[in-house]
This record gives C-alpha cells, sequence and structure tokens, in this order.
C-alpha cells in the first residue's frame, strides 16, 4: 500500500538542483565536507551525503531496490531506484578533489584574505607557498599551522613578523579548520594553475625529472622568481615583494609565454 502511493506521487516531475563547485557553497557547506572526509568516509559516500544533502531532500524509506525522499517545500514522496542515486551523487565527485573557488571560514577572530589572494602582496603568496610545500613533503604541523597564520592575515595588514605567534594560536584549532586550509590552499593551486597556464606549466618530463618524492628547492624557486621580475636589480627586490600577487604572476606568466616562443621558434 504505502509503495503504490509513493509510485503515485513520483509520477509528477521533481526538479533537483545540487551545487557545480565549490564557488557555489556556503561555508556551511564547505564545514560539513571536511567534517565527512576526516570521519573516514569512503569517497563514495561523501558524494552521496552531499548530493541528498545540498538538493534538499531526505530519504524516508525504502523498499527493495527503491528509495522514497521527501523535499523541502514538496507535497509528498518521490523516488529513485539505488542505480539513479548513484548517477546522481556521481555528479557531486568534484567535492573530493577540485576545491577551486572554495571560500574560507572565519576562525576565531581572524579572517582568512581573499580566496584568490587578490588582496595580497607576493611577499605573502610566497610565504604560503613556501610553507605549504613544506608541509606536503615534510608532513610536519608546524608548516601547516605557519601556512594558516599566512594565509589568515588581511593582505593590506599583513605582517610576516606575526607568522610564528600566530601559528601557535592555529595549533590549537579544531583539526576540521586545518583540513579546510589545505582544501583552500590545493584549490588556489588548481586556480592558479588555470590562469597562469605558462607560469604553472609542469616541467618535471624536460626535465626527465620523474622523483615526485624530492623536497622542490622553494628558496630557489622564489629567488628565480624574483630575478626574472627584478631583471637581475636587486634594489628593486623590495618593490617586487610589495607588488599586488596578481599583478606579479600574471607579469612571470607573460615572461613565461615569450620565453616558450623565443624556444619553439629556435
Amino acid at each position: 500500500m504505502l509503495r503504490d502511493i509513493f509510485l503515485e506521487c513520483n509520477m509528477s516531475q521533481v526538479e533537483l538542483t545540487v551545487p557545480r563547485s565549490y564557488a557555489e557553497l556556503s561555508i556551511k557547506q564547505v564545514k560539513y565536507i571536511a567534517h565527512l572526509q576526516l570521519s573516514g568516509e569512503t569517497a563514495e559516500n561523501i558524494c552521496t551525503k552531499c548530493f541528498i544533502g545540498f538538493s534538499g531532500i531526505r530519504p524516508v524509506a525504502k523498499v527493495n531496490d527503491i528509495y522514497f525522499f521527501v523535499k523541502k517545500k514538496m507535497k509528498g514522496f518521490f523516488s529513485m531506484t539505488s542505480d539513479q542515486v548513484a548517477f546522481f551523487s556521481k555528479k557531486m565527485d568534484w567535492v573530493n578533489k577540485s576545491y577551486a573557488g572554495i571560500q574560507p571560514p572565519q576562525i576565531g577572530r581572524y579572517l582568512p584574505c581573499d580566496k584568490y589572494m587578490r588582496d595580497t602582496n607576493f611577499i605573502q603568496y610566497l610565504e604560503a607557498e613556501n610553507y605549504y610545500q613544506a608541509y606536503l613533503f615534510k608532513k610536519e604541523d608546524v608548516f601547516l599551522h605557519k601556512l594558516m597564520a599566512v594565509l589568515y592575515q588581511r593582505g593590506e595588514k599583513y605582517n610576516n613578523s606575526r607568522i610564528d605567534k600566530l601559528a601557535k594560536y592555529f595549533k590549537r584549532r579544531p583539526v576540521f579548520e586545518k583540513h579546510i586550509t589545505l582544501m583552500w590552499m590545493v584549490g588556489l593551486k588548481t586556480y592558479f594553475a588555470r590562469k597562469y597556464k605558462f607560469l604553472f606549466a609542469r616541467t618535471s618530463a624536460e626535465d626527465g625529472e620523474d622523483d615526485q618524492e624530492a623536497l622542490p628547492d622553494m628558496a630557489e624557486i622564489i629567488n628565480n622568481q624574483l630575478r626574472i621580475l627584478t631583471e637581475g636589480d636587486v634594489t628593486k627586490r623590495k618593490l617586487v615583494l610589495s607588488t599586488n600577487t596578481v599583478d606579479a604572476l600574471s607579469e612571470l606568466n607573460e615572461k613565461c609565454r615569450e620565453y616558450l616562443e623565443l624556444k619553439n621558434k629556435k
């Protein structure tokens, strides 16, 4: 009897709307995903829970291979087979791998810089990249805390002399907040790779460097970038470091493009 009522209600069309990227998520939704990832849920289960949660539906019963749902602001019930649920959930797989556009939350009284670092100077970007790479390769939490200390300073108020002090504060924060910072940084790397494709083009294959475990020499990388922007004039170093991150990366990207064009003409 219950099944017949459900199926009759399911004859009408049900429109479900879900986000398509992190740029469309609220901070509350970002926190929800972080908690799911930290709880040990499988990637498949995380996608399913996000599909159900973000589409505003709620499961109420299951009969054989059919799930029955209620939807906010909708009368009655509707149904989907397990295959249909799996199909729509698969479209949410970006929640586990594509973090570009994520909006980081406020942590305590500390506000993050712009999610794309558009309000920062080049020195803040360089130091964030430095600590991120150090954390990835050394797996020491101190570098994650320092990364948070860099990113959780509004660009116009950035002061790198505060990093050690702020890192001690972020060390005491909940794990999910640290996890979101890593999600944010991964998303930033993806965003920069798309926006500045010449600057961040993969070169390991060209150079014959296949060792992914080798710690990159960040000091050399940073100095090379500064050398390009200052054109070898060390007196311009301070000016370059105070340049807006977007302007600095755009200029580096353009110089890399010009270099590649000249190289291909030879």
